[in-house]
């Protein structure tokens, strides 16, 4: 049984083709950033909006978000009563799995890590629970609008 705060995650296409626009726009290099929105009573976490943010590393192995675009992503999305679901980042090169850096800077065990390779086309895109034991995929799909 996991002790996540939800179970589940969906999110709509609008938001799932703007993480490719994303991941696509800023190659070579890796983009990152946050998805919001409700858990809902069934354990569903709904992601409403999605959050772009700047990589400050500028790097296409690793990423850090930058802490102003962050902390005004935090503040809107407080503002709006949601939660941060999911964090998600691009794989330029390599494959949709967390890397050793990913697991050293997971954000929190409360959040799906979604990642988008670009060694694909179409791009692949898997989603991860990340803990200092390990990763395990994490359940999403994308919903109709």
């Amino acid at each position: 049984m996991s002790s996540h705060r939800f179970q589940f995650l969906t999110l709509n296409r609008s938001v799932y083709e703007g993480m490719l626009w994303h991941a696509r726009a800023e190659s070579p290099l890796e983009c990152c950033g946050l998805l919001a929105g409700v858990i809902r009573e069934d354990g569903v976490g709904e992601v409403r909006l999605r959050y772009p943010l700047i990589n400050a590393l500028a790097s296409p192995i690793e990423f850090e978000s930058e802490p102003k675009t962050h902390l005004s992503a935090d503040r809107d999305i407080r503002r709006q009563g949601w939660d941060v679901l999911a964090i998600y980042h691009s794989h330029p090169t390599s494959d949709p799995a967390p890397s050793k850096k990913d697991l050293e800077r997971s954000w929190s065990d409360d959040v799906v890590n979604i990642i988008v390779s670009l060694a694909t086309s179409p791009p692949t895109v898997r989603g991860w629970w990340l803990s200092a034991e390990g990763y395990r995929e994490a359940a999403w799909t994308i919903r109709q609008e």
